[in-house]
């Protein structure tokens, strides 16, 4: 009895020492659609995206029961259903799109589409929406152009354009901007529009240093022997408080005076 009870003490005295297990961390990619209503209205489908899985919920009675999980790829990050009975999923990691039939018993992907690098959303178009379009970025294995990524002047983003009703490829689209995102469509079908994430319209990001403070109504200021431009917005009702505008680059005053705060603009 003596030795049952040493080593009780021995495992609870371990169990009271030991170190607490680290928090589980994860990096999944960001959502873009996430969620989807079957047409029918009666079955919510959502991305697991940590576990790589599609979740089926059943919302007939006015709450959500949960009556499928089924795998897809690595990933998941957005999902439309095409019908009450199958649904498209993009894998964001694994550049590709599941064709899931949630009809069937148990729900399974039946196909598997291979699309470019990154994708992220998916809508059905066209008159009877039998077109599926994926945003991809203009590269990865799979990708059916010709990457060129750093060919200045070309685009850095594709759409993939397939039938919807066998997953047939038709077509890529490319467009200027990069890391596309969002999709949405006409309500007639006939037009797609795609939101760039980073759109490469020749902004950039600069140090604050190389700001002048007090906004536009200042003069060009100097930073080690380097002279910069006023920038940022003004503060509310900068402009109607000092009965001042500001044209072309030039700070107007009720006078008649007034003086360039900003270079003249490029012919």
């Amino acid at each position: 009895m003596r030795r049952y009870i040493l080593v009780a003490v021995v495992l609870l005295t371990r169990l009271l020492t030991a170190e607490p297990s680290p928090g589980f961390v994860t990096f999944e990619s960001g959502q873009v659609r996430p969620l989807a209503l079957s047409p029918d209205g009666t079955r919510l489908f959502a991305t697991n995206t940590p576990d790589d899985r599609l979740e089926i919920f059943d919302v007939s009675g006015g709450t959500l029961v949960h009556v499928g999980s089924v795998p897809v790829g690595m990933e998941p990050v957005a999902v439309a259903a095409r019908t009450d009975s199958e649904v498209w999923v993009v894998n964001h990691l694994s550049d590709s799109v599941s064709v899931v039939d949630v009809g069937s018993v148990p729900p399974h992907v039946k196909q598997t589409i291979l699309v470019g690098d990154e994708p992220r959303d998916v809508v059905f178009a066209g008159a009877t929406r039998n077109r599926a379009l994926v945003t991809c970025a203009h590269r990865g294995q799979n990708s059916t152009v010709l990457p060129q990524v750093t060919t200045p002047g070309l685009g850095r983003a594709d759409v993939f354009v397939f039938n919807a009703a066998n997953g047939a490829q038709q077509n890529v689209l490319v467009l200027f901007t990069d890391t596309p995102r969002a999709l949405a469509v006409s309500a007639d079908g006939t037009k797609t529009y795609a939101a760039g994430f980073q759109t490469g319209n020749g902004t950039t990001t600069i140090s604050e240093g190389a700001v002048c403070n007090g906004g536009e109504l200042v003069a060009p200021c100097t930073n080690d022997n380097v002279t910069f431009f006023p920038g940022g917005l003004p503060g509310p009702n900068r402009w109607s408080a000092r009965n001042v505008t500001v044209r072309d680059g030039i700070l107007l005053r009720p006078s008649g005076s007034s003086r360039r705060i900003m270079p003249p603009p490029s012919a």
